[in-house]
């Protein structure tokens, strides 16, 4: 909103009269309180307060704006559970995800197109989705469906995708695209498994690592619309990033340890290099949320076979050891790394599509 101070300069300046300052400053007000009323759109920008304390380098996006957050987000599980609850003890268990939906429903109406609580709406819409997926999937069970929907999981994850687009198309919640994006590869997987069972468990990796690719293809986009990150473009964008990271990295982890006792010390130096080489590409388009993803998923993935002893080299920990190191060292030098790697990369016109660097010493 234009500040007082601004308008009565501008009236002692000559530029306008008192009648126009007032009548600017009572547009001003309703224009707010319209925006106040609407749900954001995806592309549209942060408030002028937050647009000063944003560094496109931070890759800062909203998930807790105060104890609020939290205390609501605490409420919307405590409510799903009782709602998963009383209707076991009342015998409609089936019941559940219908109520669910309506629930998640309405308290989007108050805490994310009014209130505009980032934790609680993304909690509120994976609800939405699931239940709305539960809700297809026990309405099509014990049914003579077509095996082209494999046993109702096509009409499920459909319906889970379709939430979420009904989900942003009312309440422009950033998730709500990542979401969608899920419950269409499950409708793909879900067909291809229907259609042809045996060459879907021959190339699941391939399938998954194309699906990730097209994920990281679509935030990649979304990125290049807003390099400065000022939009709830780049909020979509990092939910896109972590779907997109464990899409890509599963394939490639799950194709060389294909057996418990594979994991040798070759092996953990494949993982490093392929994680090195993403560490290149998320310092390239600025997203740490790619690399942090794929990292936590191998590092995850690493320990567990630890645990399982499947191994009695040093190559399982070792590959754990040198994950951690990559990330810390990027963690630590990243604003340094990206402003020694840009220049010297041949990106083109990209350049300007992407984060600037930060001219400061990090």
């Amino acid at each position: 909103m234009i500040a007082e101070e601004d308008l009565q300069a501008a009236v002692a300046e000559g530029i306008i009269d008192q009648a126009q300052a007032v009548r600017i400053a009572h547009l001003a007000r309703l224009r707010l309180a319209a925006e106040a009323s609407s749900p954001p759109r995806l592309g549209a920008s942060v408030t002028a307060e937050d647009r000063l304390a944003v560094d496109p380098d931070d890759e800062r996006f909203r998930l807790i704006g105060g104890f609020n957050d939290v205390f609501v987000a605490i409420g919307v599980c405590l409510l799903a559970g009782a709602l998963l609850g009383l209707s076991r003890v009342v015998g409609f268990g089936d019941a559940f995800s219908g109520v669910a939906v309506l629930a998640a429903w309405g308290l989007s109406e108050v805490f994310a197109r009014r209130m505009r609580l980032a934790l609680p709406s993304i909690l509120l819409a994976a609800m939405f989705c699931a239940a709305a997926a539960l809700l297809v999937a026990q309405l099509t069970a014990d049914r003579a469906l077509p095996a082209i929907l494999y046993g109702g999981w096509v009409p499920a994850a459909a319906a889970f995708a379709g939430a979420a687009l009904l989900h942003h198309w009312r309440f422009r919640v950033p998730v709500d695209i990542a979401l969608a994006a899920s419950g269409g590869i499950g409708v793909l997987l879900a067909l291809v498994s229907a259609v042809a069972p045996a060459q879907a468990q021959d190339y699941l990796n391939l399938i998954l690592l194309v699906c990730g690719l097209s994920v990281f293809t679509l935030a990649l986009r979304l990125d290049m619309r807003d390099p400065q990150r000022v939009t709830r473009r780049s909020d979509a964008a990092f939910w896109l990033h972590l779907l997109s990271a464990g899409l890509i990295v599963h394939p490639i982890f799950r194709g060389m340890v294909s057996t418990a006792g594979s994991f040798s010390t070759t092996t953990s130096l494949i993982v490093l290099g392929v994680f090195a080489a993403l560490g290149v590409i998320a310092l390239v388009i600025d997203r740490r949320a790619l690399l942090v993803s794929a990292l936590s998923y191998a590092g995850i993935a690493v320990a567990y076979l630890i645990s399982q002893s499947v191994s009695d080299n040093l190559s399982l920990p070792l590959a754990l050891l040198g994950l951690a190191a990559l990330v810390l060292a990027l963690s630590a030098g990243w604003r340094a790394l990206r402003r020694a790697l840009l220049p010297v990369l041949p990106l083109g016109r990209w350049r300007d599509r992407l984060p600037p660097i930060d001219a400061t010493p990090a």
